[in-house]
């Protein structure tokens, strides 16, 4: 149990990191892009304001040609607004820098889309092709504004012509994509090393009660060892007396006593041998049909005389390889609680069938189902689930527990299904 503790703890740290490290990376990285496009639409803004050509190039026009009357700006389709123009002028010197620094280039296209030229001061990193190709996946998406791969771009109208102003940030994705890798890899290495010092940090954190588990399992072992001593000497001298005074009932009461008190160390004894792992299962191919009716068979008439059906199913020659004893002490177990919380009247049924190398074997009874809170608790030690019934059905809570223990030892799992007018059914994979 406690191990089972440490490995859910040890899995939610390590959830919790991944999810904090994922939001991180992610966070770091979409301010990154979205600056990225932001950067590129403010430039893209510029250039629309300066005709298309950078800042720079654009004022040492102005000073050779300060008599010249500048041609009339474009009008794109969604044109540029006055308080966007206002944003730009606030802007100004860190878009001017952007400007100069970004490739960009302009392309003039006839009214049937095709290239009748193009500029750029880095001509060296284009070809006619690939100004063509753009132009074309541009018309294609027939919007005046957006991006193809790495180019941003704004398509405007000068007539029957076209201009497209395009703001290449080929490099800029190129360090997003590297600041990508290097923050997933950080975040990875980082993880690594928090996950580590989670580990040791709860291994710590539960040794002191794994420590405590394993006194209190020391302490259930030496006790019902003690304990047997003095039962036996009570359950011979009461057998005694017996013989001696004749029928009694305090002497029954005594015998009976004893017995459950034995039945009780029996149980503590197989409990702490498996938990302990002194016992171990020692696996045999034996006949699975054959163990089961031996266990079933004598369960008929302690059924029979209760007023309620023992049905079983089970094919012949099923093969298993496992420890047969501990497999018949686990169908005893559920044969055994099935008819103590059936209904008057009730019908129990022990079913096992093949599922390829898997192993179902089935006990449902009739009658009263478990709550649903009450299902996850029930394989623990001494738990029932309404303990104000104890001296109506008796029992000690360990059988299920014992029962859980041997299906662990087997490697298998076993569950509950319970549900009113339905019964409950104990489900064993092996």
């Amino acid at each position: 149990m406690i191990k089972r503790l440490q490995k859910r703890m040890i899995l939610l740290v390590l959830c919790g990191l991944l999810l904090a490290s994922a939001g991180l990376v992610f966070a770091v990285n979409w301010i990154n892009w979205q600056s990225i496009g932001s950067q590129a639409q403010g430039v893209l803004d510029m250039l629309v304001e300066n005709d298309g050509q950078r800042p720079l190039v654009k004022e040492r026009m102005g000073r050779m040609d300060a008599d010249e009357t500048p041609p009339p700006r474009p009008e794109g389709a969604d044109g540029l607004r006055a308080e966007r123009k206002e944003d730009l002028h606030g802007r100004g010197n860190d878009l001017r820098n952007a400007a100069s620094l970004i490739s960009s280039y302009t392309v003039e296209l006839d009214a049937d889309g095709n290239v009748t030229a193009w500029d750029s001061d880095r001509a060296e990193l284009y070809s006619a092709q690939e100004i063509a190709d753009l132009a074309a996946d541009v018309l294609k998406k027939g919007t005046g504004a957006g991006r193809v791969d790495t180019q941003f771009y704004r398509l405007l109208s000068r007539g029957d012509c076209k201009l497209l102003i395009v703001v290449d940030q080929r490099l800029a994705m190129q360090d997003a994509r590297r600041v990508l890798r290097l923050t997933c890899l950080f975040a990875i290495a980082e993880d690594a090393l928090l996950a580590l010092g989670a580990v040791l940090l709860i291994r710590r954190m539960v040794k002191p009660v794994d420590e405590a588990m394993e006194k209190q399992k020391q302490f259930v072992w030496d006790a019902s060892h003690e304990l047997k001593t003095p039962l036996a000497v009570i359950s011979a001298n009461a057998e005694v007396l017996a013989g001696e005074v004749g029928p009694s009932k305090p002497l029954e009461y005594i015998q009976s006593e004893v017995q459950r008190t034995d039945h009780l160390i029996q149980n503590l004894l197989t409990l702490a041998r498996l938990e302990k792992g002194t016992v171990r299962a020692e696996p045999q191919r034996f006949d699975l049909s054959r163990a089961l009716l031996s266990v079933s068979l004598p369960f008929e008439s302690a059924v029979f005389e209760a007023g309620k059906t023992l049905d079983t199913q089970i094919p012949e020659g099923v093969q298993y390889t496992g420890d047969e004893e501990m497999i018949k002490q686990l169908c005893v177990i559920l044969l055994s609680n099935a008819q103590k919380y059936s209904d008057a009247h009730g019908r129990i049924t022990l079913s096992l069938e093949c599922r390829g190398e898997k192993r179902v074997l089935k006990v449902h009874n009739t009658g009263p189902a478990i709550p649903q809170e009450a299902q996850s608790k029930i394989f623990d030690r001494f738990y029932r689930v309404d303990s104000s019934h104890n001296s109506e059905i008796p029992g000690n809570g360990l059988g299920l527990a014992i029962a859980w223990r041997i299906v662990e030892t087997h490697r298998g799992r076993i569950s509950v299904e319970s549900a009113e007018g339905k019964g409950t059914t104990f489900t064993v994979v092996l």
